[in-house]
């Protein structure tokens, strides 16, 4: 056997090998397509009752949505008028709203030209309440001051009234010593008795200033412008002639009156005794 040949015989048994491995991968790939149109077969049968299963309840939600869709077109139809009134009440309410907002002004305004006058009357308020307060402050003063005038008065009515009594008593007491004195054929200066002071008075000097001095006694004990008192002084048991002094202004509880220079014996001091003495009653005993 040549070269040739034997190239043959390997040919061949290569194509052998391949044709083996061949039919081997189709035997292994063979498929039973009897068994596999059954199968496909009943899988369209099942397909086919799910699609129609499907259609049915495709056709019962198409029935379900028809109404829905009715029952929805009605609604919106209840809702495009319910829009169509809330619309026209909004327009409404709108110029109702811009009346309200004039109105709003108005009173806004109102209220500042009030509260403007408030406090315009306030500040005349507050004004008229210090003066109140002053007039009140002055009112009660003056109240006070009418009192104390009134009591003031109503003591001065009283002296008023006991120095009428005293002048009707003393111009009576006077009548009845002129006529006594006329009966007796006494010749004495009248005047000069009369400008005596009442027998027996008693007082005490309470201040002295140069030549005039103060007295404890006045109108109330019946000394009057003019009289004539005469000062002692006691000290120690004894009793010292001072001097006289002519009363010169009187009040009810006190009198002044000027030292009499013809007649001073000693310096006026404080708590010297005041006092008339009748020279006629000396001479008399």
């Amino acid at each position: 056997m040549n070269l040739l040949g034997r190239l043959f015989i390997v040919l061949i048994f290569i194509g052998s090998v391949m044709f083996m491995a061949m039919s081997i991968a189709l035997y292994a790939t063979h498929t039973n397509w009897r068994t596999h149109a059954n199968d496909l077969n009943q899988r369209l049968t099942q397909r086919t009752q799910e699609l129609a299963e499907l259609q049915r309840q495709k056709d019962v939600m198409e029935a379900a949505l028809n109404l829905e869709i009715r029952s929805q077109i009605g609604r919106n139809v209840a809702l495009a008028g319910r829009v169509r009134q809330l619309t026209q009440d909004n327009e409404e309410a709108r110029n109702d709203l811009v009346d309200l907002r004039q109105q709003l002004d108005a009173q806004v305004a109102a209220v500042a030209s009030v509260s403007s006058e408030t406090a315009r009357l306030r500040a005349r308020l507050d004004g008229a309440n210090e003066m109140n307060f002053r007039s009140q402050n002055e009112w009660a003063a003056m109240s006070t001051d009418l009192i104390r005038k009134t009591d003031e008065a109503h003591g001065l009515a009283i002296q008023v009234a006991n120095y009428q009594a005293i002048s009707s008593q003393l111009t009576r007491d006077y009548r009845d010593a002129v006529e006594v004195l006329r009966r007796l054929g006494v010749t004495a200066d009248l005047a000069l008795l009369a400008s005596q002071p009442p027998a027996g008075i008693r007082g005490s000097v309470t201040e002295v200033r140069g030549g005039v001095v103060e007295i404890s006694i006045g109108s109330d004990s019946g000394l009057a412008r003019g009289q004539h008192l005469d000062i002692v002084r006691n000290r120690e048991g004894r009793s010292s002639y001072i001097g006289k002094i002519e009363i010169t202004n009187v009040a009810a509880d006190r009198a002044v009156g000027r030292v009499m220079p013809e007649f001073r014996r000693g310096v006026v001091q404080r708590d010297d005794e005041v006092t008339f003495i009748d020279v006629h009653e000396f001479v008399a005993h």
